[in-house]
């Protein structure tokens, strides 16, 4: 069997190395326009903060590919795919496979805005160079305008804060930071911390035209000011990269990324497709969404893997639109649905907003945030966000998993929580939460169903 895939990111490689750990004797090439792959492109952030060098991104070796005997080929473009002869055409020559996976990513969305060109705009894809660009450039200059609210934008203005910029500005055409990951109430919360730290934040406005001169740029918002900047980071998000597979007519979703069903195959089932330039869809409802995360594409790739290898027989469950990040120290985490998103949905929707400690603080406990959000009707949770210190991530994962298997609040308020003084509160800020919102539901005079059956 020839096993040939096309992209050279997480899916592909998680995908192939899933192949040969079940033992899979397979051919497998992978082809990638990169000259080289098997990094991880959110790191580059850290990367240009000095936290991280380039190669330390790299998470696999040519040896590796080598020692698992998959054929990497870089810097090769794969110009078309020919479903009825299963080829793929790359530098005029017909490529053969039985198995044919895409993983081609996704790319910056480039906003048409008059003037915004030249050398003092720059994009934070995930190609190395254009990191390497934006490390030449970030010397030349002390002041930065990012476009965009979300989480590149964000991580680039602490970046270059910390590169002691006197003026990092970032303009948000929604209303508030991470629209779609927190609500308003909690992205106001957020809002402060980078407000504190001195960056300038407009939103609910956009840039209409730009003017590059010879020291600076301007840009001309559609509130009637004027913004000055020695250069700007454009962070308007991603879009799927499907343009490959659209020429060879796979069908492609409502939300632009490339149809696939359960089994992560597309409409030709001879080719499956996984990560960014899919089509994914929301755990818990259905909906369709773009889910760009290395977390996803790693585990579509091992989705992939074991249904080539055993046949169909391993479903991708959706996703939870799972969310992390650290900001000047504060950590961020969502998983699910936000209360406008539920609302908008015509769920009957309960929501607790409190702020407790993770532990008491003579044992350095330390101050978080926490909104849960619950169906009234089902009686379980439907989301989750959380600001505070790194240990807020571990606790979103452990919500994480009540929402995605929709264990009813009246089980969780029963749940025993690891305990001890030094660890963490007898009575913890979710279980608390939880009881609020079971409150709510005996006061709308809902049954609630304590036992287990």
């Amino acid at each position: 069997m020839k096993i040939v895939m096309v992209g050279g990111g997480g899916a592909c490689i998680v995908g192939a190395n899933t192949l040969r750990v079940l033992g899979n004797p397979a051919q497998i090439d992978i082809y990638t326009r990169r000259d080289r792959t098997a990094y991880t492109p959110c790191e580059q952030p850290f990367v240009l903060r000095d936290i991280l060098s380039f190669n330390d991104m790299f998470y696999a070796t040519p040896s590796w590919f080598e020692r698992k005997r998959i054929g990497l080929h870089t810097e090769k473009n794969v110009d078309s795919i020919d479903r009825e002869k299963k080829t793929i055409k790359v530098d005029g020559k017909d490529i053969p496979y039985d198995i044919l996976v895409i993983n081609t990513g996704a790319r910056n969305k480039m906003p048409d805005i008059p003037g915004l060109t030249g050398d003092r705009v720059q994009y934070l894809t995930t190609e190395l160079n254009s990191a390497k660009k934006i490390e030449s450039i970030m010397p030349k200059g002390k002041r930065a305008v990012i476009l965009g609210g979300g989480i590149i934008g964000l991580e680039m203005a602490e970046t270059l804060i910390k590169k002691a910029y006197s003026s990092v500005s970032m303009i948000v055409s929604s209303a508030s930071l991470l629209s779609q990951q927190l609500d308003p109430d909690m992205g106001e919360k957020f809002y402060h911390v980078l407000k504190d730290k001195g960056v300038s934040l407009r939103f609910s406005t956009s840039v209409v035209r730009a003017e590059s001169g010879k020291d600076e740029i301007k840009l001309f918002l559609s509130n009637g000011e004027t913004v000055e900047a020695d250069w700007v980071l454009v962070a308007k998000g991603i879009i799927p990269d499907v343009e490959l597979a659209r020429d060879a007519g796979l069908k492609i979703g409502k939300t632009g990324g490339i149809e696939v069903n359960q089994y992560l195959q597309t409409s030709d089932p001879c080719i499956y497709a996984g990560g960014d330039c899919i089509e994914a869809w929301n755990m818990l409802n259905g909906e369709k969404t773009i889910t760009a995360l290395a977390t996803h594409s790693n585990r579509n790739g091992r989705v992939i893997g074991r249904n080539i290898h055993f046949g169909n027989t391993v479903p991708f469950l959706g996703s939870l639109n799972t969310f992390g990040a650290e900001i000047f120290g504060t950590t961020v985490v969502s998983a699910g649905i936000k209360e406008t998103a539920a609302k908008k949905e015509g769920l009957e929707v309960l929501s607790v907003v409190r702020k407790a400690t993770t532990r008491k603080k003579m044992f350095n406990g330390k101050d978080f945030w926490a909104k849960l959000l619950a169906d009234s009707n089902k009686q379980t949770l439907l989301g989750v966000q959380m600001l505070g210190p790194r240990e807020v991530s571990r606790i979103g994962e452990r919500v994480l998993l009540m929402i995605g298997e929709e264990i009813p609040l009246a089980r969780i308020s029963q749940y025993e929580t690891i305990f001890s003084p030094p660890l963490s509160n007898a009575y913890d800020l979710i279980t608390n939460e939880v009881d609020i919102l079971i409150g709510e539901l005996l006061k709308m005079g809902k049954s609630v169903k304590w036992l287990r059956k």
